[in-house]
C-alpha cells in the first residue's frame, strides 16, 4: 500500500484516521467540511499564483497538465535533463508516493524538494512564528527527501517550505525537534513511517479518540458515536489521545477511571511509568470523569468567583480569516437595566482590505468609547479576542492604541469567561468547554443548523464573492447568537452562586 505526504499529515493528525481511510466502510465518512474545502482552495489558488508569479523570473518546467500514470517518468527525465525547476512532479520508489510543488536543482546537481504552503514556515502562531520546524510539515518533506535520496538524486536531509510571506524556511532534517526533544527530525519522520506500516499491515491497532481537530473531518459523527458507546477516556475534557494509551494499563473506560482513588493512582503510576499525568491533573480529570458518569447537568462549582455589579453589560465575539489575516466582525449584545431588550451591535467590514478592517475596528472602538464612564462591564469567551485585538493596534493605532486595548481588557472592567471562570472554577458534565457546548447543555440553540466559526470563515468567502444580504445575515446571526450563549452562560453560573 503506498504511503504518500497526505498521509503522514494524516497519521501525525489522528493516526486512527489512516486506519479509517486504509479499511474502513467509506459510506460511514460525512461529506466534506466545507471550511477544509476552503482552506483546500485557498491553498491551491495561493500555489497557483506563487508559480504565475515565478515563471517571469526563473525557468520553472510546469508537469501538472501530465496525467498522473506519466508524470514520474517525465520528472525523471526532467531531472536528468537538470531542469532548473521542476512543477509538480512525482516521485515514486518502492512503497512512497510523492508530489512536492517544486524541485529545485542544486550547484552540486542535486534535487531539494519545496513545499508551498499558505501558512507561516514555523510553528507557533500563524502571526509569528517560535522557531520550530511544523511536525506536519516536517514529515511531509522529509517522505520527498526519502525519495529523491533513495531514487539517486540527493544525499542530505534538507528540504524546503515557501510560506505565506514568501520566505524560503530551511527544513533542516538531520537537526533535533527542540531543547527538550532531542530527537532528530529525520528519526521522528522514520519513526512515523514506520508507525503507517504497521497501521497498514494492521499491526498497530488504532481506536478512536476525540480531539481538537476532530470536528473538521469527514468521520467525526461517526467516531463520536463509537467513543459515547464505549464511554472513552477522551471524553473527558482536555485528556486527549496520548493521556488515553498512558492510562490504557490501568483503566479501559471513563466510569471505570473515576472510581479510582489517587494513592491507586499513584501506586499505578509508579510501577506502570504513567507519563504526563500529574496528581494535580489526575485530580481534575478524576473530578471530570465523576461528574459524566454521575448524569447530573448542573456544573460543580470548585471555588468562589462573583462578577462585577454594572449596569451596562456587554457580551462581545470577533470573527476572524486567518486564511486572509483579517478580523471581519466584531459583535457586541448590550444588556441594560430598564431595557426590556438587549441590543446587537455589529462592525463589519465589507471587503478583504485593510481599510475594511480597520474602518470596523474603529467604529467598533467609537461604540466603545460612547459608553458611559466606568458603569459597564465586558464578556468574552478566551483570550483570542484579546490576541487579535492586540494585532489589531500594531496594525492600526491610530484608531485604537496598544495601551488602549490593555485598558479595555483589564480584568477590572473584561471577563474572560473561558479563562477566568470556567476554567478556574468550575467543571462540566459535558465532553469539552467550549461556549457551543455549555450553552447548548443549558438548553441554548443557534439558529443556524451548521454553527462554527470555521462555518461562518466559509460565509464571509462567499459574501465577498456575491454580497448576498442574506449570506450576510448570517453571519451576524451566528454571531450574535455567540454573544447570547455567554449571557446564557454568565446568567447560569450566577443563579449558581447565589444560591
Amino acid at each position: 500500500m503506498n504511503i504518500t505526504a497526505s498521509t503522514l499529515y494524516s497519521y501525525i493528525k489522528c493516526p486512527h484516521r489512516v486506519y479509517r481511510d486504509a479499511f474502513d466502510d467509506q459510506s460511514l465518512k460525512a461529506l466534506p467540511n466545507e471550511f477544509v474545502q476552503l482552506l483546500w482552495e485557498k491553498g491551491v489558488k495561493h500555489e497557483q499564483d506563487v508559480i504565475a508569479k515565478q515563471k517571469g523570473d526563473i525557468d520553472i518546467l510546469d508537469l501538472s497538465g501530465v496525467p498522473r500514470e506519466e508524470r514520474f517518468e517525465k520528472t525523471l527525465e526532467a531531472m536528468k535533463n537538470k531542469a532548473p525547476y521542476i512543477y509538480q512532479g512525482s516521485l515514486e520508489v518502492d512503497e512512497l508516493v510523492g508530489r512536492p510543488d517544486l524541485l529545485e536543482l542544486q550547484f552540486n546537481g542535486e534535487y531539494v524538494p519545496i513545499d508551498i504552503k499558505s501558512g507561516m514556515g514555523y510553528d507557533g502562531d500563524d502571526d509569528a512564528g517560535d522557531g520550530k520546524l511544523k511536525k506536519s510539515y516536517a514529515v511531509q518533506i522529509a517522505l520527498y527527501v526519502d525519495a529523491l535520496i533513495r531514487l539517486g538524486f540527493l544525499t542530505q536531509n534538507l528540504g524546503k517550505i515557501l510560506d505565506s510571506t514568501g520566505n524560503i524556511v530551511d527544513y533542516d532534517l538531520s537537526t533535533v525537534r527542540g531543547s527538550r526533544n532531542p530527537q532528530p527530525w529525520w528519526e521522528f519522520y522514520v519513526d512515523t513511517l514506520a508507525a503507517v506500516r504497521s497501521v497498514y499491515n494492521k499491526s498497530f491497532i488504532t481506536e478512536p479518540a476525540l480531539g481538537n481537530e476532530c470536528k473538521i473531518c469527514e468521520w467525526y459523527e461517526d467516531c463520536k458515536s463509537k467513543c459515547v458507546n464505549a464511554n472513552c477516556l477522551t471524553l473527558i475534557p482536555e485528556l486527549g489521545r496520548s493521556r488515553k494509551e498512558a492510562l490504557k494499563v490501568i483503566t479501559g473506560d471513563f466510569k471505570d477511571f473515576s472510581k479510582i482513588e489517587l494513592k491507586d493512582f499513584v501506586a499505578a503510576k509508579n510501577s506502570h511509568g504513567i507519563k504526563g499525568i500529574a496528581e494535580k491533573m489526575f485530580l481534575a480529570f478524576s473530578r471530570r470523569a465523576k461528574l459524566l458518569a454521575s448524569g447530573k447537568k448542573d456544573p460543580l462549582i470548585l471555588g468562589d468567583f462573583s462578577f462585577p455589579k454594572k449596569p451596562i453589560e456587554i457580551f462581545f465575539d470577533i470573527e476572524t480569516d486567518p486564511t486572509q489575516e483579517i478580523v471581519y466582525l466584531h459583535g457586541a449584545v448590550e444588556r441594560r437595566e430598564g431595557r426590556e431588550e438587549n441590543v446587537f451591535y455589529s462592525f463589519t467590514a465589507k471587503d478583504v482590505s485593510a481599510e475594511e478592517e480597520k474602518r470596523a475596528w474603529a467604529e467598533f472602538w467609537a461604540y466603545i468609547r460612547s459608553l458611559p464612564k466606568d458603569e459597564w462591564a465586558m464578556y468574552y469567551y478566551s483570550k483570542y479576542e484579546r490576541t487579535q485585538f492586540r494585532i489589531l493596534a500594531s496594525k492600526y493605532s491610530d484608531a485604537a492604541s496598544s495601551e488602549e486595548v490593555e485598558w479595555l481588557f483589564d480584568p477590572i472592567r473584561s471577563i474572560d469567561l473561558y479563562s477566568d471562570i470556567v476554567k478556574k472554577h468550575t467543571e462540566w458534565p459535558t465532553y469539552n468547554y467550549s461556549i457551543k457546548t455549555l450553552a447548548q447543555h443549558l438548553g441554548f440553540n443557534w439558529r443556524d443548523e451548521n454553527p462554527s466559526g470555521a462555518a461562518s470563515i466559509q460565509w464571509f468567502n462567499e459574501w465577498c464573492d456575491n454580497k448576498d444580504p442574506k449570506t450576510m445575515q448570517r453571519i451576524l446571526d451566528y454571531n450574535e447568537d455567540d454573544c447570547i450563549a455567554m449571557i446564557v452562560l454568565k446568567d447560569k453560573l450566577n443563579s449558581l452562586i447565589e444560591k
